[in-house]
């Protein structure tokens, strides 16, 4: 079995095919580094690098070698948390990704009944639309996922809960020009300044044809938003400061809505939000089945689906 120190060393020397460059990067006097490369052929049983007199390159073999390598990473990284999860007891802790509509449309209610069931249970929340869910889990940087059907992993070992589709809200302030209008088309939604998340490529898409699907709608959504930030309340307060408009779905602006400060935009042909829930079927952890458990009740009933 190679070790994580003759692995680093064989990445960077693959990565700089200067034995001087990875030796810096590891921060090692070159010796040490060579000696770690000759530990690596000689636990993988072959000759990974042609040596050179000012540099090196890989073999075939080692070429060929390079991905197993970066596939033994991956595992030898996720065995190590898994362990140190295990000597801590952090075992009782989840780390959920989710998109930055989910924790308040969603993960809120779901985390307060776990929480009453389990209060000794530790949970740590990463909000970001351009998460890569499937990519993290294997890595064992999260455990599950909750967010729109673009991120959904077409894999193993995974299973997927579908949750109900929510309506997207778009507001403004009240003295906003977009409430002369009534109920206004999306064209005139986005015609006005929009701030929102990071817009991926299925929203894009969806955006795009619910604009018509033609060439001008393409151009109105490559230039969407002026702002993008993942932070809805900092969204939230653009919209209420400082003229933008704003969609998400309505526990989202439920107390500037409440106090005046944000207005419903109503739209002629609303879209909606879909929302999934995925995570690995393998080494499932009490924190992890309870908060699954818990999703449950959002599931979207599959004969009605």
């Amino acid at each position: 079995m190679l070790t994580e120190t003759s692995l680093e060393a064989f990445f960077h020397l693959a990565e700089t095919n200067s034995f001087q460059e990875a030796a810096r990067r590891m921060g090692v006097s070159n010796a040490s580094l060579t000696r770690y490369i000759q530990q690596a052929e000689e636990q993988a049983g072959m000759v990974l690098f042609h040596r050179g007199r000012n540099n090196c390159r890989l073999t075939r073999a080692g070429q060929e070698f390079l991905p197993l390598a970066r596939k033994l990473e991956q595992e030898l990284g996720l065995f190590s948390r898994q362990l140190e999860l295990l000597r801590s007891g952090e075992g009782r802790q989840l780390r959920v990704g989710c998109g930055p509509l989910v924790p308040r449309a969603l993960i809120q209610s779901v985390l307060r009944e776990v929480m009453k069931a389990h209060p000794n249970l530790r949970f740590q929340l990463d909000v970001s639309a351009r998460i890569a869910p499937l990519e993290r889990m294997q890595a064992g940087e999260i455990d599950m996922f909750i967010g729109d059907l673009t991120h959904t992993p077409e894999a193993d070992n995974v299973e997927i809960m579908m949750i109900a589709k929510r309506p997207v809200m778009f507001v403004a302030r009240p003295e906003h020009p977009i409430h002369d209008l009534g109920v206004v088309t999306l064209k005139q939604v986005f015609s006005y300044p929009f701030a929102s998340p990071h817009l991926h490529k299925h929203w894009r898409a969806t955006l795009i044809k619910a604009l018509g699907g033609d060439a001008e709608a393409d151009a109105i959504v490559k230039a969407l938003p002026q702002v993008e930030s993942d932070d809805y309340h900092f969204l939230a307060q653009l919209a209420a400061e400082d003229g933008f408009v704003v969609g998400a779905v309505a526990e989202t602006f439920e107390e500037m809505r409440a106090l005046g400060r944000l207005k419903e935009v109503p739209t002629r042909a609303p879209i909606t939000w879909n929302i999934c829930a995925v995570r690995k079927t393998e080494d499932v952890t009490e924190a992890q089945e309870a908060f699954w458990q818990q999703l449950k009740a959002y599931e979207v009933n599959p004969a009605a689906a």
